[in-house]
């Protein structure tokens, strides 16, 4: 048995907050979850209309005839007046059952598919979030470095001056700061782009820049592995299209089931009393009971019935290739994930040891001891290992909401 338990690493506290407003709006402000609650209101709206065969109907209808004396005889009234109070009651009908039936597991589809469309809006919403706080760790690494080059060619100039190091070094070090000037204009870019794109999907133009730094997050497997696929949302949407198909056979399979209905009717209407001539006003009731049974439609009710179970049949197919897709994806995300950790292990490894040849070439160009050629590599390397210890956490994340995505986390 296996279980499968997702936390994230915060770093502090306005940080935890921050990322749960990103997702509070998100969930609040997404045009396709708001447009998945109207459908839900109309399935609601629909289960009572489909309640309201259950419930008589009472109605009252009345007409008034004004007949030309030339048209009618002696013993039709020039003015007539009809009144008619009828009560209609369903007493079985097993249709508005079924009827009802689709209507409620119609609303826990709605249900499913609202669930689907939320965890994609999340989903989205947390790889804005990290892809802000990545680019704003390498804006913070780019300002970082510039600070470096700017305190080196400080010191190269100096040098220069006094005759200590060739033209080629101080022209080097003001080219290497010049660089830096320019890669941090770029990470700037790249960080107000995503934040721009974090604005633009919550539909908030003062929204806060996350805070905080770039941390890897970490799961821990330790859940059934077939329960992961029974949480998979897309999963969940189907067995719900066919529990629907199910009652959509069943409504097909009674249309042909005897019905029984109650009416009842109290009329009053005017008349001319024969042979007085005189102008009366008759009044009474009547009430009946029917029952209704098709005997025979031409198989029309057989071809519905095969017709919804050739639906269902291709809901199941679906269903089973969704079930393998599924796992086929959670297992590669699992062996990505583990790959990815051992990459980060390894950059974070290769980091400190660049960050201790930087260290000491540093030391050693200050003495006289290493020429700019020892520090410019020194300091590529670090550079470039720390933009690969961010980027396989990043990728280590992204990777994460695949996974996470997919088990409806």
């Amino acid at each position: 048995m296996k279980r499968l338990f997702i936390t994230a690493l915060i770093i502090n506290l306005s940080y935890a907050s921050t990322y749960e407003e990103v997702i509070q709006l998100a969930t609040q402000r997404a045009t396709d979850i708001k447009l998945s609650e109207e459908d839900i209101k109309k399935i609601e709206y629909q289960i009572k209309e489909a309640k309201s065969n259950l419930y008589p109907s009472l109605s009252i209808t009345g007409s008034y005839t004004r007949w030309d004396p030339n048209y009618i005889s002696g013993f039709t009234p020039k003015n007539q007046y009809n009144a008619k109070l009828t009560l209609s009651q369903t007493i079985f009908d097993q249709s508005i059952f079924e009827t009802l039936n689709i209507a409620k597991k119609s609303l826990k589809l709605q249900n499913a598919t609202k669930e689907n469309v939320k965890i994609n809006v999340i989903d989205t919403a947390r790889r804005l979030y990290y892809d802000a706080l990545y680019k704003k760790s390498v804006l913070k690494q780019k300002e970082e470095n510039l600070k470096y080059w700017q305190e080196n060619l400080k010191l190269v100039e100096n040098k220069y001056q006094v005759g200590q190091v060739a033209k080629y070094d101080y022209m080097t070090a003001k080219a290497q700061y010049q660089s830096a000037i320019s890669d941090l204009e770029l990470a700037k870019a790249n960080y107000e782009k995503s934040i721009i794109e974090l604005k633009r999907f919550l539909f908030k133009e003062d929204l806060t820049p996350p805070e905080g730094e770039l941390s890897k997050i970490d799961y821990n497997l330790d859940e059934d592995f077939d329960k992961l696929l029974e949480e998979n949302p897309d999963i969940k949407v189907l067995k719900e299209q066919i529990a629907v198909q199910d009652s959509q056979i069943k409504l097909e399979e009674v249309a042909n089931n005897p019905t029984v209905s109650f009416q009842a009717n109290y009329q009053t209407n005017n008349i001319m009393k024969f042979p007085q001539n005189e102008e009366a006003w008759k009044k009474g009731y009547n009430f009946n009971i029917s029952a209704n049974m098709v005997i025979f439609d031409g198989f029309k009710k057989d071809s519905r019935v095969m017709q919804a179970k050739i639906d269902k049949t291709k809901y199941n197919i679906q269903l089973e290739d969704k079930k393998n897709s599924v796992k086929a994806q959670i297992k590669e995300a699992l062996q990505d994930l583990n790959a990815l950790q051992k990459q980060i292990d390894a950059n974070k490894a290769n980091l400190e040891a660049s960050e201790e040849a930087l260290r000491l070439s540093t030391e050693r160009y200050k003495v006289g001891v290493a020429n700019i050629v020892e520090l410019l590599q020194s300091k590529s390397n670090y550079e470039t290992a720390k933009l690969n210890y961010l980027t396989s956490i990043y990728s280590y994340n992204l990777r994460l909401f695949d996974l996470m995505k997919l088990i409806g986390k």
